[in-house]
């Protein structure tokens, strides 16, 4: 039984950087059959510059005074993300805007948009949240043994792991032999 907790707590603290696949891709909400009509986001993220997302309401939405937030999310360099932040976006009608400006080393920023109906319900977009929403990739960006960016110096490229990921390992491992030994 404790072989099997081990094993499953190794896995689970390894799960992030399992799904991070895709390293440098952006990722885009889909709005087809949603109250949106689009969501324009930069497609690159620039520390300490501000990171501007806009969303158009549908006709429908506009007219019935829904309301836009949305959650962001800043993953840095050495593997670790901040806390998900939930903002109001700024706007009426059918235009709304948000703006954050990335922390120094981030790899990425995550995103996705709440929308607040007048009846006092809330809508996220996409309902998985931020494994199918929004992404953007820094500049310079690093994730696991992987990076790039139009802004990185030349040696930055192939790394070790984040020491996150490498922690997580190295603590596995160990448990894994400790129960062994046990045994």
């Amino acid at each position: 039984m404790r072989r099997v907790f081990i094993i499953a707590l190794s896995l689970c603290l390894i799960v992030p950087y399992a799904t991070a696949a895709n390293a440098g891709d952006n990722r885009t909400i889909n709005v087809d059959g949603t109250p949106m009509d689009s969501i324009d986001a930069p497609s690159v993220s620039v520390d300490g510059v501000n990171f501007v997302v806009q969303v158009t309401l549908n006709a429908e939405a506009s007219s019935n005074g829904t309301t836009v937030q949305w959650t962001t999310q800043m993953c840095l360099n050495s593997g670790v993300c901040n806390q998900p932040e939930v903002l109001n976006m700024t706007g009426e009608d059918s235009n709304w805007t948000g703006t954050v400006t990335p922390v120094n080393d981030h790899s990425y920023v995550n995103y996705d948009i709440i929308l607040n109906y007048n009846d006092g319900n809330n809508e996220k977009f996409p309902e998985g949240g931020f494994t199918q929403g929004g992404k953007v990739w820094s500049d310079c960006w690093v994730s696991g043994d992987e990076s790039g960016g139009e802004n990185c110096p030349d040696d930055s490229g192939g790394g070790l792991p984040a020491p996150a990921l490498m922690t997580t390992v190295i603590v596995g491992l160990s448990a894994a032999l400790l129960a062994k030994r046990d045994d």
